[in-house]
């Protein structure tokens, strides 16, 4: 471990004493190469430095504040429902829970009363419409057809270019227009 911590430091002291040895007018090419690999190691050795000490200052505000270290240690927040609340939420949307509880919480209310409440119940309805309908649009399945133009096109890029489209669907395209043109020739 030694080593490598000092060999940033070894290679800066060699690099210097190696362009001490560099006659600057025979030379000239290589004694600037030297200066600039010199700078070079001085600039990663001030960011090592660097990174170290705001290293050492993050863990010690961490120690400070009593965060955990590591995420998994942090867990997952947790709120303890009662069975009335499990009961009255169990007719609420999994996305709506959060909603529900963070109204709850504001009213100062339990989440039953919550759900009693009229503006509560327009929220959620509003939210129930907003999402049968983008099931509605999001019906999917809805493929377009076969371009002829769209491989022929992919395929004059290809000829010119000679990069390859991104998609793999176009990639696809352009190895069947290829095939086309290949035996519409024939």
């Amino acid at each position: 471990m030694s080593i490598e911590k000092n060999s940033g430091q070894d290679a800066l002291t060699l690099a210097k004493q190696t362009l001490e040895k560099i006659d600057k007018g025979k030379y000239p090419k290589r004694y600037q190469t030297q200066e600039g690999l010199i700078k070079a190691l001085e600039l990663a050795r001030n960011q090592e430095i660097r990174a170290k000490k705001a290293e050492k200052k993050n863990k010690s505000l961490l120690e400070e504040s009593g965060t955990p270290k590591n995420p998994a240690e942090a867990g997952t927040p947790t709120t303890q429902y009662s069975l009335k609340d499990i009961r009255a939420l169990q007719n609420v949307h999994d996305d709506d829970v959060e909603r529900v509880e963070k109204f709850a919480k504001t009213e100062g209310i339990s989440i039953p009363e919550a759900l009693a409440n009229d503006d509560l119940k327009a929220i959620l309805r509003d939210r129930e419409e907003k999402r049968s309908t983008a099931n509605a649009t999001n019906t999917g399945g809805s493929r377009r057809g076969k371009s002829e133009g769209e491989g022929k096109d992919l395929l004059r890029t290809f000829k010119k270019t000679g990069e390859l489209p991104e998609s793999d669907e176009e990639i696809e395209k352009l190895a069947e227009a290829e095939i086309k043109a290949k035996y519409s020739r024939k």
